[in-house]
């Protein structure tokens, strides 16, 4: 990467984050159950719409508000929609991304429509075997470089909040830190072979490239899904 990024550093089930500011360590803990089950069936539930060629007007559990810190603004609160996704355990990356490696040349040179069944059925792998999800983190790829990847290098702790649809309102914010990763690492090559999968879809806007990519570490999950208050 040509640009340097504060310091973030996991060791077993600790987060150290050290900034300009000084040197700070947070626990590491996993995605609520409620919250990965809603992940999972949602996503499974997104690629049973593309086999039926239905039309995908929202994503929810996909496309949540991102929040980063840029301490030099009046207002120092930045927010952002981003594209953010499971990963896959530590042990299980390198064969996905042969997988969708795989399944992208097989693609290659035929419509897009002929290739979809192939396609679909190896996004899905993953949501269909919930013991090769990695519950700890959350994987963005960047596209635009702006003021989110400004203000991570900066200051790398970051919130992300999702709102599922209603009748629930199922509403979760997870709080941690950004590690800055790129092209070679499998843990940016899985969500980037992920989204190329699908780009020509069009509920995605296609882009020229992905420079570079978030592993976002969960420190802390706070849930926020709207109750009726006591009496």
């Amino acid at each position: 990467m040509t640009t340097a990024m504060s310091d973030v550093c996991v060791s077993g089930e600790r987060l150290t984050v050290t900034t300009d500011s000084g040197t700070k360590s947070y626990d590491i803990c996993q995605m609520p159950d409620k919250f990965l089950s809603w992940q999972l069936d949602a996503r499974l539930a997104m690629f049973d719409s593309i086999e039926k060629k239905e039309r995908i007007s929202a994503f929810h559990a996909h496309l949540p508000v991102v929040a980063t810190i840029n301490s030099d603004r009046d207002f120092p609160i930045h927010t952002a929609t981003k594209a953010t996704g499971l990963l896959p355990k530590e042990e299980y990356l390198a064969e996905y991304v042969e997988i969708f490696n795989d399944c992208l040349e097989r693609a290659s040179g035929k419509p897009w429509e002929e290739s979809q069944s192939d396609r679909v059925a190896v996004a899905k792998r993953l949501y269909a075997n919930p013991d090769h999800v990695d519950a700890r983190k959350l994987g963005l790829v960047e596209i635009f470089e702006g003021q989110t990847y400004q203000n991570l290098i900066r200051n790398p702790v970051m919130a992300v909040h999702y709102t599922g649809p209603g009748p629930e309102y199922l509403s979760y914010q997870l709080n941690g830190a950004v590690e800055l990763i790129g092209p070679g690492d499998p843990r940016f090559e899985f969500p980037r072979l992920m989204r190329l999968l699908f780009e020509h879809n069009s509920f995605h806007i296609q882009q020229p490239s992905y420079p570079s990519g978030y592993l976002f570490w969960i420190s802390e999950a706070l849930e926020k899904t709207p109750r009726r208050r006591g009496g």
